[in-house]
């Protein structure tokens, strides 16, 4: 599957104005610490595209050496940047700019699936079909989706790739009446929100909750992270206009997906 885009999304470290015109000028700002100074220097070389995603930044003995310092206070700087997620090391390669941190906003007010609004912001998003088969539900699978006994689902597991970058395991569950009527193209092309309206019953609700676990091997593999990553997962059951369940399942995201949310005072 080829990135055609990129998600235009605003990187952390761009969400400052530091105030200068050039790097020359940061280097000579003497009221400020040398590992201030250097993180600036890097964080300038980011915003303004002379370093891009995955780009190595100067090594430990390059800074040092632009700076007039010492190894220790470099090694300070970059651990900040580190842990605010700017740049990565890499063991026996160096230091490099960070990927951009995918988000998707939390509406209350709105049902958007996750594909959605990623797309209006530009991305391009694609699927892995894993597996769709049916089998005997889980007593808790029959409580969520209100089904009698002896009815079968078809279980969807897909892998969700943003610009080409493997995001997201979705796990949906599907009475078998409805998953009897989705095709194979569906399944490669379209969100589950798109294929719910295309059969005639678009969603109406979400509910759900938001959790933490850790991947295992499976999922470490499909979302190519480490074993033990930690992942964040939305449960959810989708519901029809008259709160009729249709679909159930969770999704479990990457660490660098994000939700971004608002929260308001009412009014009174």
């Amino acid at each position: 599957m080829a990135a055609k885009g990129h998600p235009k999304h605003t990187p952390p470290y761009c969400l400052v104005d530091y105030s200068f015109k050039d790097a020359k000028k940061m280097t000579t700002d003497t009221a400020l610490p040398l590992y201030v100074r250097i993180q600036r220097y890097i964080r300038s070389e980011i915003a303004t595209g002379r370093l891009n995603e995955g780009d190595r930044i100067p090594t430990e003995m390059e800074l040092s050496e632009r700076f007039e310092t010492t190894r220790a206070t470099v090694a300070r700087a970059i651990q900040q940047l580190v842990y605010e997620g700017i740049v990565v090391r890499r063991a026996g390669s160096g230091s490099f700019v960070a990927s951009r941190p995918l988000s998707s906003p939390l509406q209350l007010t709105q049902v958007h699936s996750f594909e959605d609004q990623l797309a209006a912001e530009g991305a391009v998003i694609d699927y892995e079909l894993i597996g769709f088969s049916a089998r005997q539900p889980s007593d808790e699978e029959l409580d969520q989706l209100c089904m009698p006994q002896r009815t079968q689902v078809y279980e969807l597991r897909r892998v969700r790739t943003v610009s080409g970058k493997r995001m997201s395991v979705e796990i949906r569950i599907i009475p078998e009446e409805l998953g009897r009527r989705m095709t194979v193209d569906m399944l490669h092309r379209q969100s589950i929100h798109r294929i719910m309206a295309e059969l005639g019953l678009p969603i109406h609700r979400v509910e759900g909750m938001i959790r933490a676990r850790v991947a295992d091997d499976t999922v470490a593999d499909q979302l190519e992270v480490k074993k033990g990553t930690a992942l964040l997962v939305r449960d959810y059951t989708l519901l029809s206009h008259d709160r009729r369940p249709l679909i159930c399942g969770e999704s479990m995201y990457r660490p660098d997906f994000h939700i971004n949310y608002i929260v308001q005072q009412a009014n009174i």
